[in-house]
């Protein structure tokens, strides 16, 4: 097998990947966007149902998190690729990935996840945020509703608790960038 094979199966296998993990997304936030409506609406009949709520954030907020780490990877994967295939047969014939730094988001541009703020903020950039703003006003509501009720305050440490690791940890790997670290030096030695 040539290499220009090579690099062109690990490129439709990344761009499966990323094809998979968009779909999962998609179906996920429909389903924590679903559960949440429930567990509000069952809270109006028992307020234990908002217990329930401040943890669907969280889980959501990691699992959708988790799949945008691979499309992170999948994105600079293709990339890599694509610009290593151009670079063989010398010309710019695969372009999907600078399509999608414009379009979608610049995949290797600071961002909050996938939102990129300023001159390139997209579609793309605002529904993540607006999804992240679904999320954190539920679990803010409801967790402003069990304070004021005076719930139990061993809950409520548990749950500041698992919200701030859940914080760092996202903080640590998306804001300060260091998973794409982890992929730069990878590439930096196959360049």
């Amino acid at each position: 097998m040539d290499e220009i094979n090579i690099l062109n199966s690990q490129l439709t296998r990344m761009r499966q990947m990323n094809n998979f993990y968009h779909k999962q997304f998609l179906l996920d936030v429909r389903l924590l966007f679903f559960f949440t409506v429930i567990f509000f609406y069952l809270s109006s009949i028992n307020i234990n149902a908002l217990l329930i709520i401040p943890f669907i954030s969280l889980f959501g907020s990691v699992l959708l998190s988790f799949h945008a780490h691979y499309l992170i990877f999948t994105r600079n994967y293709s990339q890599f690729l694509e610009e290593k295939i151009n670079k063989i047969n010398g010309n710019d014939l695969l372009i999907a990935h600078k399509l999608e730094n414009s379009y979608l988001f610049p995949v290797q541009d600071r961002k909050i996840v996938v939102a990129k703020l300023g001159s390139n903020f997209t579609w793309f950039g605002f529904v993540t945020l607006f999804i992240t703003f679904l999320g954190l006003s539920a679990y803010i509501f409801a967790l402003r509703e069990l304070i004021i009720i005076k719930y139990d305050l061993i809950y409520l440490y548990f749950l500041v608790i698992i919200t701030l690791v859940t914080l760092f940890f996202g903080i640590w790997w998306f804001l300060l960038g260091n998973g794409e670290k982890k992929l730069e030096k990878v590439f930096y030695e196959y360049r």
